[in-house]
């Protein structure tokens, strides 16, 4: 079995031959073991079933100048954002979501793996504003000024409702929404916020994925399981990554909602997967398979993996997730 039909026989709910998986590291620490093991060592050398792959689209490149980023290798973050607020949006330019090249990522993508399964990640609307505006700014907005927060949202939804059509015909598995919409504590804002300003502007583009044939995963880290109801009304297929550490319960989630929602995710990252014994690693990798993953309703992954992961503990993950078999 490829790792594109393993990976589609968990998306339609069937049973693979053993657990599927991703992960992701550190950058530098991803660099590194490239150049050690070999250019998309998590594929060629481990074996992963699962390939992230991007658009090309840009919003508002005539703000970009205003932003202020730093990198420390590992990974980058915004402390100036480019737009003082959503009105300051009013009569920006929308890029054609057309143009052929915003998807040759993809393209290339799925020429270069095509035993893969393709997740083509597509920010959501109220991300793509946080990441213009910045969160403090943008719940400011949500009060003072919805209308104007509304139009960009809605504006940016229609590129990317065009951009789905697009991303689909790239022969992708699965359209991966992004948008931390949670912290450790449980959701930022309120659940009718979320419905007007998130998943709002989403409806159209799952309702269209799930027309042409892909189902829908949404990513978010933070305690998401008060939100469980909500994804599965929206016809979310499945949530990422079930963050361990922010005190998500594998086995609460099974019983709640494992028939509608499944897992792209569910591995401890930031303590047991770096800091464990390889014993501790082994058993974590086991618990989740048995609490998630026996109904053939988890691809195992992570979120990034700190750089000082010791190898054996890389290891020993990869390999049990592998000994995971149906």
């Amino acid at each position: 079995m490829t790792s594109r039909e393993r990976v589609r026989r968990v998306l339609r709910r069937e049973l693979p031959d053993r657990l599927p998986f991703n992960f992701w590291m550190d950058r530098d620490r991803m660099a590194e073991l490239d150049r050690r093991l070999g250019a998309d060592f998590r594929v060629t050398h481990y074996g992963a079933d699962v390939v992230e792959t991007f658009h090309g689209i840009s919003f508002f490149p005539d703000f970009a100048r205003n932003a202020v980023n730093k990198n420390d290798g590992k990974t980058s973050w915004r402390v100036k954002f480019p737009v003082e607020n959503a009105a300051a949006l009013v009569g920006a330019a929308y890029p054609d979501p057309d143009t052929p090249a915003f998807y040759a990522g993809i393209r290339a993508d799925r020429e270069k793996h095509p035993a893969c399964a393709l997740f083509a990640m597509v920010v959501t609307p109220l991300d793509i504003l946080f990441d213009q505006i910045g969160m403090e700014q943008l719940f400011y907005d949500m009060t003072d000024s919805p209308e104007f927060l509304e139009e960009a949202l809605e504006r940016i939804a229609r590129v990317l409702l065009s951009a789905v059509e697009h991303i689909a015909a790239c022969d992708v598995d699965a359209i991966y929404f992004a948008g931390d919409i949670c912290s450790s504590r449980g959701a930022l804002m309120s659940e009718s916020m979320l419905r007007r300003f998130c998943f709002g502007p989403l409806r159209k583009l799952i309702d269209r994925a799930h027309t042409l044939g892909l189902p829908v995963l949404y990513h978010t880290d933070g305690y998401v399981m008060d939100l469980l109801p909500l994804f599965a009304e929206y016809g979310i297929d499945g949530i990422n990554p079930l963050q361990a550490s922010a005190g998500n319960d594998p086995a609460a989630f099974a019983r709640a909602c494992a028939s509608q929602l499944l897992v792209y995710g569910g591995i401890d990252n930031c303590f047991i997967i770096p800091d464990g014994t390889v014993s501790e690693v082994r058993s974590h990798i086991r618990h989740l398979f048995e609490t998630l993953g026996q109904n053939g309703g988890l691809i195992a992954s992570s979120h990034d993996i700190p750089s000082y992961c010791p190898m054996e503990n890389l290891e020993a993950m990869v390999d049990e997730i592998r000994r995971r078999v149906y």
